[in-house]
């Protein structure tokens, strides 16, 4: 049997988390993602910017935290390096596309076929 394909739009924490989800549940998924890197804000924000919550409340529900990141409030580096490390340890990269920019989206209705989530 195909693969469905399901589409996300952007790179961002949460879309990396419906990547692996979706792969989890047999899709194919394709992320379409206007800029080179991952990571949304974490990417763009200043260097001097860390966490405003505590790590145990910004984290994977599957991966946590390295335990060499010991601050009670990482910083952007580390933020953006725990994001990629989960990216590479649940190989979500090879369903990224990078500058691709969406121009356009468009609707089709269930086939008989469909099933929900």
């Amino acid at each position: 049997m195909e693969k469905k394909q399901i589409t996300i739009i952007g790179a961002e924490v949460d879309d990396l988390l419906m990547c692996k989800y979706y792969l989890s549940k047999g899709f194919e998924p394709i992320v379409f993602e206007f800029e080179s890197h991952i990571g949304g804000v974490w990417a763009k924000t200043l260097k001097d910017i860390r966490l405003q919550i505590p790590k145990t409340m910004y984290q994977f529900y599957d991966y946590p935290w390295p335990a060499s990141i010991t601050e009670y409030l990482p910083t952007q580096q580390e933020t953006i390096d725990y994001i990629h490390s989960y990216v590479k340890h649940f190989q979500l990269m090879p369903h990224i596309n990078f500058c691709s920019r969406v121009k356009g989206i468009s609707y089709d209705e269930p086939s008989s076929d469909s099933r929900v989530i």
